[in-house]
């Protein structure tokens, strides 16, 4: 009792002995206003937070803001609920941290009033970090399964990989063919329900075995499906994920049939299971006699052959002929000196390749007695290969020490030179005794900080790539130099010197100082001009664009860099501006084009824009265009052939346009066995309307004409002032009279309702004559003519009438 607060009540207070006692963390805490405060903690609570850091305190003033305000949120969700909450939280002590359960639990001081609230902390640290590492070692399982199924779906052997409590998690085919039973039969069963009763003492302390982590080799027997008797070669593996064994895999050899050969096969085992099981090169197996008696996998993967192969013939019948001798030499030689024998020789594997083997003839004696050889064979080709490689390439860094146009030099851990080439003592005038000596020296003075830093990353193990620096020659001519820095490692891998490449781009950097000179002045030009200046490459992509662009499209300079050299360019000019530039490129052929480009308002502005190459020693390299904006002379070009070719009255087709418009209906009349109608029209009594109206008002009733009369026709056909009240209509691709028919009665209807002219009602009438071809004539005047000959006849009527010529 003497941990809690004085503040906390009798009633609570006898409650509380019996935690006293409890091993886990048991806190009392208080309501007070919208936090909580801490009256009680038992002894285990106090062992990670003493009495003077908590009893009487909020909560807040024990912890972090942050988890705080979670604590204080947990606390008031189950004083509002009245119902305890459970929860898991990391929690930070004098000792460090873990990871606690804990369990909220309110006290009711009166019905519907929890004024205290109940905290029991149980530490899961562990129970959470086991938990953590078995989701770890599952997933490494689940890894390590995925690569060796296709070991076990393919392997010839039955196949069976079992669970800590011996359950059956999976089978390959070869186990169904064995012994019947299916992957669904077996799966989840225990291997207890195959193995017969008087084997199952002996499988099950094998597998127990095998669960400690030792592989274990037995035979068994099992019951197959049909509850015949199979005896098993078993070879235990234990599954063994994170130094804990996970489970077991059993590949298993049926061996009915060799049951006879039981003491061979003992033999066997004395003699080669060491060597065969535990050696990762090839072994062969022969008599005293030279005889093959047996290979092992690693000798088949090496030669190709198998053993089978060898056996059917002489083992030598595979040797190179010139390598027989020796490889007979040194089989007798083991055997008579009963002592090993290690040569190398050339070998053909099964598929032609050539390569190198190491042989070892080690004698196999048993009881004192010579039963024969064991040869193991390692494939040292790619040794061999390396070894080669590192020769040539010592004399290939030899030639290129010597011969090198760029300096180098060695030098050791301090930054004193070793050792130079001839292009170093050509480039800076020191010999190499110069530089080893300390007399000659290339850093500037003001520089020397600049090189022990660089000195400082090479031992770090850093390689220092296009270091841009400064050297001095033998005459104190400063040289613009780029070095590289690769650190020289001795066999335990420290860091002993450094290998330094430099390059001399003295009059480069001159030449890069003229040519942004050069540039600048460029840019002057180009930023001061009208014209949009884009510099392009060959695959079409801006690297350029003049300030121009901002003045005459309303964008950035900055928006094209990167994008094709058509952006913003109307589509249907894209494939003459591209045409443009591809005769530039294929043919040197420049086109100046006009195209419109799209303004950042919207609105398409009209430019003229000339490619024109840029050739380095005569190679194509970029090419860039000059763009000027013509908007104001297409809009005065337009307004001339508008002139040209429209009525300035009325703004419809003019006399000229008829005509064109008539001979291309007329042509494509041809060209489709279509009919073209052509309609003459004169306005009734337009005389009169001058006289009594006046000549404006005349020119009012002639383009109201020509507005009703473009109402009144197709899309495709034209309608023509041919002078004063004269009109002329040309209708293509008619398949009967009745459509021009058709037409002429719309227009005189159209003509019905009068013109209202300054406050006067002026009566609209027309004639009509219409004429067709091929029907009345086969050329352009004649059906002019005809149309003309017709509307004459029109005219005799006292009303609005058309007539066809007849």
């Amino acid at each position: 009792m003497k941990y809690l607060s004085k503040e906390l009540g009798q009633d609570i207070l006898a409650s509380t002995a019996l935690f006293d006692l409890i091993q886990d963390p048991i806190f009392l805490m208080a309501k007070d206003g919208n936090s909580y405060r801490y009256l009680y903690a038992n002894p285990a609570a106090l062992a990670i937070m003493p009495p003077q850091k908590i009893i009487g305190c909020l909560i807040e003033e024990v912890f972090l803001p942050e988890q705080s305000q979670a604590i204080i949120r947990q606390h008031q969700e189950v004083t509002a609920a009245q119902k305890p909450r459970e929860f898991i939280e990391k929690i930070q002590t004098d000792n460090g941290f873990f990871i606690g359960e804990i369990m909220l639990s309110p006290v009711l001081v009166k019905p519907d009033q929890c004024q205290y609230i109940m905290t029991v902390v149980r530490d899961v640290t562990e129970r959470e970090q086991r938990k953590e590492a078995l989701l770890k070692t599952k997933r490494e399982i689940d890894v390590e399964r995925k690569r060796l199924n296709s070991l076990v779906e393919n392997n010839g052997n039955a196949v069976f990989e079992f669970d800590q409590d011996k359950n059956f998690i999976s089978i390959n085919h070869t186990v169904t063919e064995v012994t019947g039973f299916s992957e669904k039969e077996l799966i989840g069963q225990s291997v207890v329900s195959m193995v017969v009763d008087r084997y199952l003492e002996d499988t099950l302390s094998h597998f127990e075995k095998a669960l400690t982590g030792v592989s274990v080799e037995f035979e068994t027997v099992i019951y197959t499906k049909k509850r015949q008797k199979a005896v098993f070669q078993v070879n235990t593996i234990p599954i063994i994920i994170e130094n804990q064994v996970n489970g077991i895999y059993a590949i298993a050899k049926e061996i009915s049939d060799q049951k006879k050969t039981e003491r061979l096969l003992r033999e066997n085992e004395q003699r080669y299971k060491s060597l065969f099981d535990n050696h990762p090169h090839g072994i062969f197996t022969f008599d005293r006699t030279g005889n093959l008696e047996s290979i092992n996998a690693g000798t088949e993967n090496i030669t190709g052959y198998s053993f089978e192969e060898l056996k059917a013939n002489s083992f030598l019948s595979i040797v190179m002929p010139e390598e027989i001798e020796k490889v007979r030499d040194y089989f007798y030689k083991a055997i008579n000196s009963e002592q090993p024998e290690r040569y190398e020789m050339a070998f053909h594997k099964k598929n032609g390749g050539l390569i190198d083997l190491q042989v070892l003839n080690i004698p196999l004696i048993v009881d004192g007695q010579m039963l024969g050889i064991h040869g193991i064979i390692t494939d040292i080709t790619e040794k061999n290969l390396a070894a080669k490689a590192l020769t040539k390439a010592k004399e290939e860094l030899e030639v290129f020490w010597e011969n090198s146009t760029d300096p180098l030099f060695y030098i050791d851990t301090k930054g004193d030179i070793l050792k130079v080439n001839p292009a170093f003592e050509e480039t800076f005038g020191f010999t190499e005794d110069e530089m080893k000596t300390g007399k000659g020296t290339i850093i500037p003075s003001h520089m020397r900080s600049d090189q022990d830093h660089i000195i400082g990353r090479i031992l770090d193990g850093e390689t220092v790539k296009f270091h841009d620096t400064l050297r001095i020659d033998k005459t104190g001519k400063p040289l613009n130099i780029i070095s590289s820095y690769s650190p020289v490692r001795n066999s335990d891998r420290k860091v002993i010197g450094a290998t330094i490449v430099y390059k001399n781009v003295t009059e480069l950097k001159k030449a890069e100082q003229e040519l942004q000179k050069s540039q600048e002045k460029y840019r002057l030009i180009t930023e001061s001009t009208f014209d949009i200046i884009t510099l392009i490459d060959l695959s079409g992509k801006v690297e350029y664009v003049s300030p121009a662009s901002e003045k005459v499209l309303g964008y950035s300079d900055q928006i094209f860099i990167g994008s094709p050299f058509t952006t913003n360019v109307h589509p249907e000019d894209t494939c003459n501006l591209i045409e443009s530039v591809a005769s530039l490129i294929d043919r040197g052929e420049s086109t100046t084009v006009e195209v419109r480009c799209m303004h950042r308002k919207g609105h398409y502005v009209w430019m003229e824009i000339s490619p024109t190459p840029v050739l380095s020693n005569g190679e194509l390299k970029q090419f860039f265009t000059i763009a000027r904006d013509i908007t104001e002379r297409k809009r005065l070009q337009d307004k001339v052939e508008k002139m040209a070719f429209y009525d300035h009255l009325t703004g419809i087709p003019n006399r000229r346009t008829f005509d064109d418009k008539l001979k291309k209906a007329i042509f494509q009349a041809d060209a489709t066995g279509k009919k073209v109608a052509v309609l003459m029209l004169d306005g009734r009594k337009f005389k009169q309307i001058n006289d009594r109206f006046g000549h404006d008002a005349g020119d009012a009733v002639i383009r109201e004409m020509a507005m009703r009369l473009e109402s009144s026709i197709r899309s495709s056909d034209t309608v023509a002032r041919l002078g004063g009240d004269e009109m002329g209509i040309v209708l293509p691709g008619l398949d009967s009279v009745e459509v021009a028919e058709q037409t002429a009665k719309r227009i005189l209807k159209s003509l019905e309702s009068p013109l209202l002219f300054n406050g006067c009602e002026i009566k609209i009438g027309a004639e009509i004559g219409i004429s067709l071809y091929p029907d009345n004539a086969d050329n352009e005047k004649s059906l002019v003519k005809y149309a003309d000959m017709a509307l004459y006849e029109a005219k005799t009527s006292d009303h609005d009438h058309y007539r066809i010529y007849n």
